[in-house]
């Protein structure tokens, strides 16, 4: 069963699952949703707490053994586990194991980092599924963050018209922890109702934050003032040119290989496969193509030959250039002068 954390409230109406996984990379939402489960645990007496971390060094005895004990102080007990980037064989099948002594007595909760699908379909991912619900907590994307700014708002008693709305989204898209506690320093001033776009700037500090990854979909769609701004805030925030231009690399030889075999007449499903693209990014890729031919992905890969070059000759704020003018070539189909 997959949960997702706004359902979390209505799906404890029902009562506890034995088991929980919450995976994914947004720190507050995995938090909220940790608490949630604890504080609804002590109510119905699970007053002892365990917290394990899966790392090569975990004697996995430990856990089996915390499992099947109980205190005198208490009947009924928390068994946290955190999972690494990577399980490895051994980790996978004790944590198969762990989950078939789950019993009344006993909550196990399990996080993890965000996954890929081929960890999805693992064979412990699988038997996680099947003890009780999966929870992934992702940064909701540009699309959604106004919505949830809203909703986080109103939890707090609070609205905002559109224009403030939208400005708040702006400020603090990608940093969900950033914007929650000024929305909480908020709360505390009994602001008239409801906030407007001049109170928001007078009292709070916008604080961007993104993930190098983001900067690709929107190059995709075409929406090149958004990766130009996402570009400039990586570079604020200290990501290296270098890994821009890694995963830059990547994601223009697989549209070039796109472009040939589509020439050549393959079908796009059957690249699609072929180059392991995810179902999840088919449609912008499929969007990408039909706005950049061939011969425009040949001269952007020469733009990042030009800012490899840049790095490799310690020139940072060319190769800043050059990242910017990739981007920029993402605009449309027309063919552009360049000087690599």
């Amino acid at each position: 069963m997959r949960l997702y954390p706004e359902q979390l409230a209505t799906h404890l109406q029902a009562g506890l699952a034995p088991c929980y996984f919450i995976y994914g990379d947004e720190p507050l939402l995995k938090q909220e949703a940790l608490d949630t489960l604890r504080h609804t645990a002590r109510t119905l007496g699970f007053d002892e707490r365990t917290r394990f971390d899966a790392d090569p060094s975990l004697d996995w005895d430990d856990i089996f053994s915390a499992s099947q004990s109980l205190s005198l102080f208490s009947q009924r007990q928390i068994i946290e586990v955190h999972l690494p980037e990577k399980l490895d064989k051994t980790a996978s099948e004790r944590l198969r194991e762990l989950l078939k002594q789950c019993h009344p007595d006993l909550l196990l909760l399990v996080t993890g980092p965000k996954l890929n699908q081929q960890q999805q379909k693992g064979a412990w991912f699988k038997a996680l599924s099947a003890a009780g619900p999966v929870m992934p907590v992702f940064t909701p994307d540009a699309r959604h963050f106004g919505r949830w700014l809203a909703q986080r708002l109103q939890q707090h008693g609070m609205s905002a018209d559109s224009e403030a709305l939208q400005w708040l989204a702006y400020a603090f898209e990608g940093n969900l922890l950033g914007v929650n506690g000024e929305i909480e320093k908020l709360a505390l001033q009994n602001l008239p109702q409801p906030l407007t776009l001049p109170v928001l700037q007078n009292l709070v500090q916008p604080h961007h934050q993104f993930n190098p990854f983001q900067l690709l979909d929107p190059l995709l769609q075409g929406k090149v003032k958004r990766a130009c701004r996402i570009l400039l805030q990586l570079r604020t925030e200290g990501i290296e040119a270098g890994m821009l231009c890694h995963l830059l690399a990547r994601e223009l030889s697989t549209l070039q290989q796109l472009q040939l075999g589509l020439q050549s007449g393959q079908s796009f499903a059957q690249l699609a496969t072929s180059l392991h693209v995810w179902s999840s990014r088919q449609s912008l890729m499929q969007s990408a193509l039909a706005r950049v031919p061939l011969a425009k992905l040949q001269q952007l890969q020469a733009m990042l030959a030009a800012a490899d070059r840049a790095i490799a000759a310690f020139d940072d704020d060319e190769a800043w250039r050059w990242l910017y003018s990739i981007c920029v070539g993402f605009l449309d189909e027309r063919l552009m002068v360049i000087n690599p």
